[in-house]
């Protein structure tokens, strides 16, 4: 295996092959360096926009050109060439919106490397590819790349042991099976930068063995763990689990000074983490959402189909999953007496009236945006759905301006900006091993859940830079 400091040069002059990279290692810096000292213009493949986004800024900091490189997710660099040459892709749709829709865009962009129609532009335009992620892609996607291999050099960057994308029922690509016997493995990236810059070797040497025995799916004993990593037991009752996490949450607060928090929970119920934030909401705790959140989805459709107190119900219902101090059954209850001509919460949410009026009257955007606002403003009321909620505000605004269709067809458009603009993360938050995954932080409280894989624990254990805390039944486990 070649050492960190050859990779680059290794990756800028291999004609197919593959590179693994542990988490925190440095993958990203690689491929900007690798980019630096290429001879040619190289087309750089990834998986989301915010991968685009900090691809584009690791060039930026080493001042790599800009005419050295362009950077695109396989699914826009498919769409692009695929549209620009219907006859030989044969692609069905130009703007897809479904799985089924962008199973196609892969199918079409196959098919045109397959035709040799582009070629010659292909091969004037780029000495080489690097795709990043690797460990993400899909068959189909893998398809592509293999063809793209055939034209350009091609070296793959990835990680198997943090292959957990949400793929929707599409196979993932399989690196013994799949990637290795065609980019075959030329080196790895073991040099824990992440810990090492904050002098945290102990931490790093820890990982690095934990490593080893997930590949193995071998027994976790956290007995052998180093101080910065701490460990509390969870109740072997799953309802009580919520009350020792919580308490470790609070207890965290007093390290405050060691950095920012995220909270690794629930990896399949987004209604668990949602409870978790409603009940650490005061302490300045917010959930991450899916860019494609279906709490935004179903209450933007539910809005869409209904006028009047219908839509302002839905509304309130949508309101009350954002923030602590909503007092939906109560202020339901003064909208109902309202409607019937008494006055009943005037003196606690008169304030709130004259949009709510205004929504019965004509359900306009301007006067729903209001009314959050107005809610989120009240004394006591704190967002934990903090992404979910400026995501509504933002979608009603822009149906406002832009006078689109629906309502849903503004949240589309909203959750495309926001795949490209990323995150910005407060001091403390809860996630699920998905939605924290290619993300860094200084500490971490992970929960432990019967669902996580060897892959969850592995992509849990490296977000912290400084400390970690396990919750757990038990300090030894055997992942799957």
């Amino acid at each position: 295996m070649a050492d960190d400091q050859e990779i680059a040069r290794l990756a800028a002059g291999i004609r197919r092959g593959s590179i693994v990279a542990a988490a925190g290692c440095g993958k990203t810096e690689q491929i900007a360096l690798a980019v630096a000292i290429s001879d040619r213009r190289r087309l750089i493949l990834t998986h989301t926009h915010a991968g685009v986004d900090a691809l584009a800024q690791r060039m930026k900091k080493h001042r790599v050109p800009t005419e050295k490189y362009r950077i695109d997710t396989i699914a826009g660099w498919c769409l692009r060439f695929a549209a620009s040459f219907p006859q030989r892709s044969r692609i069905i749709a130009t703007v897809p919106t479904t799985s089924a829709e962008w199973d196609g865009v892969y199918s079409a962009g196959a098919r045109l490397l397959d035709s040799g129609a582009i070629d010659c532009v292909l091969n004037a335009s780029y000495g080489g590819c690097f795709v990043d992620e690797y460990q993400d892609c899909t068959q189909q996607q893998h398809q592509v790349i293999r063809r793209l291999a055939n034209l350009l050099p091609t070296c793959v960057f990835g990680d198997p042991l943090q292959a957990i994308f949400d793929f929707r029922n599409q196979q993932p690509v399989d690196w013994t099976t799949d990637v290795f016997p065609t980019f075959e493995r030329a080196a790895e990236l073991l040099t824990p930068w992440r810990w090492k810059k904050e002098n945290n070797e102990e931490l790093a040497e820890w990982l690095g063995a934990v490593r080893i025995g997930l590949e193995r799916y071998n027994q976790i004993d956290l007995g052998s763990r180093p101080k910065c990593v701490t460990w509390k037991a969870l109740p072997v009752d799953a309802q009580r689990h919520q009350a020792t996490v919580v308490g470790q949450c609070l207890e965290a607060m007093d390290e405050n000074d060691l950095g920012n928090l995220i909270v690794i929970g629930d990896s399949i119920s987004e209604n668990r983490r949602s409870s978790l934030g409603q009940k650490l909401a005061k302490q300045g705790f917010a959930n991450i959402e899916a860019v494609s959140c279906k709490t935004l989805h179903s209450a933007a459709r539910k809005i869409d189909a209904t006028t009047g107190v219908a839509r302002l119900k839905v509304l309130l219902n949508f309101a009350a999953k954002c923030m602590t101090g909503a007092d939906k059954a109560e202020l339901a209850k003064a909208i109902d007496a309202r409607q019937a001509g008494r006055r009943l919460g005037q003196t606690k949410f008169g304030s709130l009236f004259p949009a709510i009026d205004e929504i019965v009257a004509t359900g306009g955007e301007l006067a729903m945006l209001a009314l959050l606002e107005g809610m989120r403003d009240r004394p006591g009321s704190h967002l934990y759905r903090r992404e979910m909620f400026y995501a509504m505000r933002s979608a009603l605004k822009t149906k406002a301006v832009r006078q689109l269709a629906t309502l849903s067809d503004s949240v589309w458009e909203v959750q495309n900006r926001a795949r490209h603009s990323g995150r910005r993360l407060g001091d403390r938050s809860i996630g699920s091993t998905l939605l924290v995954k290619g993300l860094e932080f200084d500490r971490a409280i992970i929960v432990s859940s019967d669902a996580m894989t060897n892959r969850d624990w592995y992509v849990a254990l490296t977000r912290a830079t400084k400390t970690v805390r396990i919750l757990s039944t038990s300090e030894k486990f055997t992942t799957k």
